[in-house]
């Protein structure tokens, strides 16, 4: 760790978890929205095709460079802390375990819902967006559908294996696990030191704005990002936290 990033972490410990300052806190928040900004903005345009559109395995490597990058912080965050990287070595650290009270399992639920009716009201939202501030026309998955959207190269639907993949591997496994393990596991149990009991509030929100590379899904990401770190934080459960995230993804 350099000099200058050992100065932004505090060394004070809320149940023996070392707690990052408010800079620090920032800074781990920023760098992947930068990193994404980067990749999605500056290397997938060199991946086009002729006729101007992404490949289906360039948004799968958009995916890995992004993703990977937080799934590798978060494991040396966790090992800078000593801990073995298995299972049980961070059970405790990472709320690997289902809740253990039966309003544990109401309130995740409770969020889940609360987070999908707010997605349901606010995605209507998207179009205006990202109509006063477009999305380059060759973008997958924008709400102005662009010319990606006319030429894919692999079709999914009906495409039982393409579907799988997708849905199991670059979802959850890379996507979803990535997220959870970085900006929940490693990050949120290291914020109490600034913001307390009110940590995952927090949490939640800086992780849905960090999804500025893709602006116009950030009315809804706030509500999202709020109801998972609930789910990690007061519910307890980082394997409920993974499962909401994946559902919420692929519903």
């Amino acid at each position: 760790m350099t000099t200058a990033t050992a100065a932004m972490e505090s060394s004070r410990e809320e149940g023996g978890i070392p707690q990052y300052s408010l800079l620090m806190i920032l800074f781990m928040f920023a760098w992947p929205a930068a990193w994404f900004s980067f990749v999605i903005y500056v290397i997938s345009p060199t991946l086009l095709r002729p006729d101007g559109t992404l490949p289906i395995w360039g948004e799968y490597l958009v995916n890995l460079l992004g993703h990977g990058a937080e799934l590798a912080v978060a494991l040396i965050i966790l090992r800078r802390e000593g801990y073995r990287l298995t299972p049980k070595a961070l059970r405790e650290r990472i709320n690997w375990r289902f809740p253990d009270k039966l309003w544990k399992w109401g309130a995740a639920v409770g969020a889940f819902i609360a987070a999908v009716a707010a997605v349901i009201l606010l995605v209507p939202f998207e179009t205006q967006i990202a109509t006063a501030l477009p999305p380059p026309a060759w973008l997958p998955d924008h709400p102005l559908e662009g010319i990606q959207g006319q030429s894919p190269d692999i079709p999914v639907a009906g495409n039982v294996l393409v579907s799988l993949f997708e849905i199991a591997v670059m979802s959850l496994l890379v996507t979803i696990l990535s997220e959870e393990l970085y900006y929940r596991a490693a990050l949120q149990p290291k914020m109490r030191g600034v913001f307390g009991r009110w940590g995952w509030v927090a949490n939640g929100a800086l992780f849905g704005l960090k999804h500025v590379y893709v602006w116009w899904r950030l009315p809804y990401l706030v509500p999202v990002g709020l109801a998972i770190a609930y789910i990690f934080g007061p519910v307890g459960s980082l394997p409920l936290s993974i499962f909401f995230h994946w559902l919420g993804n692929n519903i």
